[in-house]
């Protein structure tokens, strides 16, 4: 398994990228215990050694991954329609939620097992932990837009954003393993329905 090489020599954004896009090939075929350093540089096309020239250990690779996913959820974020409503809004970025869980959620336990108690931190492990904060504060921001774009008042509670996200990570999981299909639930009624119920279980009657 390897990456395609079109990487100049010098690049060193690109071999980053090679790096990471090399990572996320082993994460999605065969999670957090397949990626190994040097299984990485095989699939950038790189020596191990250039590997550890840019990431301390698996841990920053696998925080940068996920660093790279929440960086382009804040961009939809800032970008999408308050005028859809706060569960349009919700059904806008739940293909990315998605799509983050997939990849990343079956090992996100694995990374937090070994990073988050008491195992080593790299620049890119701390830096994670300021990104997913800074996605909370992303969400509750257009959240609240969108409710004064909707002429409605959310609830003043600092938990409403976690719970939310939470909410939605919960509806990802369920899509991805098809739970609600089992009932002969469509995923856009689960979808629409999730939704709507978020919205309701944060805006003030």
């Amino acid at each position: 398994m390897s990456t395609e090489q079109t990487t100049a020599w010098g690049d060193a954004e690109g071999r980053r990228r090679d790096i990471l896009a090399s990572a996320e090939l082993i994460l999605e075929e065969q999670g957090y215990a397949g990626l190994t350093m040097r299984a990485i540089a095989v699939g950038a096309g790189v020596s191990s050694g250039t590997v550890y020239q840019y990431f301390s250990g698996k841990e920053d690779v696998f925080a940068a991954l996920m660093e790279r996913r929440l960086d382009a959820l804040r961009s939809t974020l800032a970008a999408v329609d308050r005028g859809l409503g706060i569960a349009g809004v919700l059904r806008e970025v739940e293909p990315q939620v998605t799509e983050l869980w997939r990849r990343f959620g079956r090992s996100a336990a694995q990374w937090e097992a070994k990073v988050l108690s008491g195992g080593p931190r790299g620049k890119e492990v701390t830096g994670s932990a300021q990104v997913y904060r800074k996605t909370i504060k992303a969400l509750a921001q257009t959240l609240a837009e969108t409710a004064q774009a909707c002429g409605q008042e959310l609830l003043d509670d600092p938990a409403l954003p976690h719970w939310v996200w939470d909410s939605l990570i919960g509806l990802a999981d369920d899509l991805l393993l098809q739970g609600a299909r089992t009932s002969r639930v469509k995923p856009a009624q689960l979808i629409e329905f999730a939704t709507g119920a978020i919205e309701r279980g944060i805006v003030r009657p």
